[in-house]
C-alpha cells in the first residue's frame, strides 16, 4: 500500500509539472495536498478526509486526491465510499495502480461481479496482458461463476496457447464442480503439448490414482517409465510401495524415507495418509509412531522446510502446541514464504500461553503477508494478554475492515472484541460464547474468562509452564499467591509479568506493595 501512496503523489506532482507554468491555484492545491498528507500519517484520518474533499471541491477531477480520499475511507470503514472514489480516480485517468486497489475494495467488500466487469473492461483495453485474464477468473470464481471463470481462461488460451498453470487451474475447478471428464481431459492436452515433460505426466498418473483409476494410473507410469526407466517415482507407484497401518511395515517404509534418490513430496505423500488421521482423531499414540518416520526425513532432507512443517503439524494435531511452536520456528527459518505455517505458528504459540512470542510473530507476518486478518486476530491477542487493550481493539477494528464481505467471520471477531472487553473489565456487560473464541473453551482466553472472577490456584498452577509469557495470566497467579501470604511466588510471578511485557495499570502497585 505504501507504494500506491507514494505513486498517487508522484501522479500528482507530474501532473501539475506537465502543464509548463505552474498556476498560483495549482501551487495551492499541491500545498493543500501535502496538508492532508501529513494529516493522513500522523492519524487524524477524519481531518485527511475533509482536506482532500476541498481539493476536490475545487477540481473534481484531481485522481490523486480522489485515490487519497478513497483509500481513507477504507481505513475509516466506509467502503461504499472509498470505491465511489476510486471508481472515480479510474474512470479519470485508468491504470493499473487504481486497478489494484480498487480490486482490492471489491473483494473486501464482496462485490466478486464488479471485480470481474473491472478486470472485463481492463481486458477489452489490453487485451494481450495475461493477468488481468487471471484476475477476472479469480473474481468469477468467488462470485460461483464457474463457467464464466473457465470461458475466461479458454479466451486467454485461444491468445496464448496451452499453458501449465491455466490447465491446472481449470482442471481444479472441473474437479470441484464433479466434472471428472473434462478435469482428466484438462490433463491430457496438457501432457498432449508437452509431450516430453515427465512433471506434467506424474500430474495425470497422480490424478489416475486419486480416482482409484488403477488402470490408467498404471499405463501413464509405465509410459514415463518407457521415457524415462530411471524414474524412481514411477517405480515406487507401479511397486504400490504406499505405507500400511501396522508397525511391521514401518521399516519398510523408514528404508524408503532414508533414500536420497527418491523425491521428497513422494515421501511426504506416503506418509500424508496417516497424518491426516492424527488430525482428524487427534490419536497421540499414532503420531508418537510416526515422529521417528518424520525425524529421518529430516536427517536426509534437512534443509527442507517441508520436513519440520510435518513435525509441527503431528505436535499440534496431536494436542502438544509448545512442541509444535518449536517445529514451525523450524520451518520458518528454512522457508518464510508459506502462510500457513505462520497461521500454525501463531495458533500454536497462543494455545501455549507463549504470548510474548506470538506478538513477535505477529509482526513479522503483517510485514510479509499484510492483508490476511488472521495475523491480526492472533496479535490483537498476544497484545491483550499483556493488557494493551488499545492495541488488540485497534488491530481487531483492521481485521473486521477485512471481513467486511463474510458476516460469518464478522461475528466471530465480534465475540472475540466482546471476550477482550471482559479482560479489561470483568465487569463489562459483554455476552461471550467461550466455544467460539479462539482455542475453545479450553483456549488462553476462554481459559482466562473463566479464571478471571474466581480463581482456583491448582488449577491455574496447573496450566503454568516454563514458557508462558501471558502476562495477565502470571499477574492472576501473582494475586493469589499474594492473598495466600506466599510474598516470594507472588514477586516472582509478577516478575515474570513484568519480563513478558506487561502493560497492566496494576502491576507496578502490586511490586511496589510487596516490597514494603
Amino acid at each position: 500500500m505504501r507504494n500506491l501512496l507514494l505513486l498517487a503523489f508522484v501522479s500528482l506532482l507530474n501532473s501539475l509539472g506537465a502543464q509548463g507554468e505552474v498556476s498560483e491555484k495549482q501551487v495551492g492545491l499541491e500545498g493543500q495536498f501535502i496538508e492532508a498528507k501529513q494529516e493522513a500519517l500522523l492519524g487524524k484520518t477524519d481531518e485527511a478526509i475533509a482536506k482532500f474533499r476541498m481539493i476536490l471541491e475545487v477540481e473534481p477531477k484531481n485522481d490523486p486526491a480522489l485515490f487519497e480520499l478513497g483509500r481513507l475511507e477504507y481505513a475509516a470503514g466506509n467502503t461504499v465510499g472509498a470505491i465511489e472514489a476510486l471508481r472515480s480516480a479510474y474512470a479519470i485517468r485508468p491504470n493499473d495502480v487504481y486497478v489494484a486497489f480498487l480490486a482490492e475494495l471489491y473483494q473486501s467488500a464482496g462485490r466478486y461481479r464488479d471485480g470481474a466487469e473491472l478486470y472485463a473492461e481492463r481486458i477489452r483495453v489490453n487485451p494481450a496482458e495475461t493477468e488481468n485474464y487471471l484476475e477476472r477468473a479469480a473474481f468469477l470464481v468467488r462470485d460461483q461463476d464457474i463457467k464464466g471463470a473457465i470461458k475466461t481462461y479458454d479466451e486467454l488460451e485461444e491468445r496464448i496457447g496451452v499453458n501449465p498453470e491455466v490447465i491446472r487451474r481449470k482442471h481444479a475447478l472441473y474437479l470441484g464442480t464433479g466434472d471428472l471428464k473434462r478435469a482428466e481431459r484438462e490433463l491430457t492436452n496438457l501432457v498432449d503439448a508437452y509431450p516430453d515433460h515427465i512433471g506434467f505426466r506424474h500430474l495425470l498418473a497422480g490424478y489416475y490414482s486419486s480416482q482409484n483409476d488403477d488402470k490408467k494410473a498404471r499405463e501413464a507410469y509405465q509410459e514415463i517409465l518407457r521415457l524415462e526407466p530411471s524414474d524412481v517415482r514411477a517405480q515406487l507407484a507401479l511397486q504400490d510401495a504406499a505405507p500400511r497401518t501396522n508397525n511391521s511395515d514401518d521399516t519398510e517404509l523408514m528404508t524408503l524415507l532414508g533414500r536420497t534418490d527418491v523425491d521428497l513430496d513422494l515421501k511426504i505423500g506416503k506418509l500424508l495418509p496417516q497424518i491426516q488421521q492424527v488430525a482428524t482423531t487427534q490419536d497421540r499414540a499414532l503420531a508418537d509412531r510416526l515422529l521417528p518416520l518424520v525425524a529421518e526425513l529430516q536427517r536426509v532432507h534437512p534443509d527442507e522446510a517441508k520436513a519440520t512443517a510435518i513435525e509441527g503439524d503431528l505436535y499440534f494435531h496431536s494436542d502438544r502446541p509448545g512442541e509444535a511452536a518449536a517445529a514451525y520456528r523450524t520451518t520458518l527459518k528454512l522457508d518464510d514464504t508459506v502462510y500457513p505455517v505462520w497461521e500454525q505458528l501463531m495458533g500454536s504459540l497462543y494455545l501455549s500461553n507463549q504470548m510474548a512470542d506470538l506478538r513477535k510473530y505477529g509482526e513479522e507476518a503483517l510485514d510479509i503477508f499484510p492483508n490476511r486478518p488472521s495475523i491480526y486476530v492472533h496479535y490483537a491477542l498476544g497484545e491483550a494478554f499483556r493488557g494493551d487493550f488499545g492495541a488488540a481493539n485497534s488491530l481487531l477494528q483492521q481485521a473486521q475492515l477485512m471481513v467486511s464481505g463474510s458476516p460469518e467471520s464478522a461475528a466471530a471477531l465480534q465475540e472475540i472484541t466482546a471476550a477482550i472487553a471482559l479482560l479489561e473489565d470483568p465487569a463489562a456487560s459483554a455476552e461471550v460464547n467461550m466455544d467460539r473464541l479462539p482455542g475453545g473453551n479450553d483456549g488462553p482466553l476462554s481459559f482466562y474468562l473463566q479464571q478471571q472472577n474466581s480463581p482456583d490456584a491448582s488449577i491455574l498452577s496447573a496450566a503454568d509452564n516454563p514458557d508462558n509469557t501471558n502476562a495477565l495470566l502470571l499477574e492472576l497467579m501473582g494475586d493469589l499467591s499474594s492473598k495466600a501470604g506466599d510474598k516470594e511466588t507472588a514477586a516472582a510471578l509478577y516478575a515474570r509479568a513484568r519480563a513478558a511485557g506487561s502493560k497492566s495499570p496494576t502491576l507496578p502497585e502490586k511490586i511496589s506493595r510487596l516490597k514494603s
